[in-house]
């Protein structure tokens, strides 16, 4: 398993997390997710057998956040 940890923008409320988790746990490998609303992190354990760190910042793209 492999961790990454992305700075996300435009979260605002409790829906954009639940918007984020959904569109990361539709990536596969993707195996936990955890959104900190307060300070706009993201971190996210995967398999980067599966999963690369490019397809994790598009499904938080896809899902209407800018990924820094």
């Amino acid at each position: 398993m492999a961790t990454a940890s992305f700075i996300v923008e435009g979260m605002s409320c409790d829906g954009c997390v639940s918007a984020i988790k959904r569109a990361l746990a539709a990536v596969d490998g993707v195996q936990e997710t955890d959104v900190n609303l307060a300070n706009g992190e993201v971190k996210i354990e995967y398999d980067p057998q599966r999963a690369g760190q490019s397809s994790l910042q598009n499904a938080i793209r896809g899902a209407g956040y800018d990924v820094s």
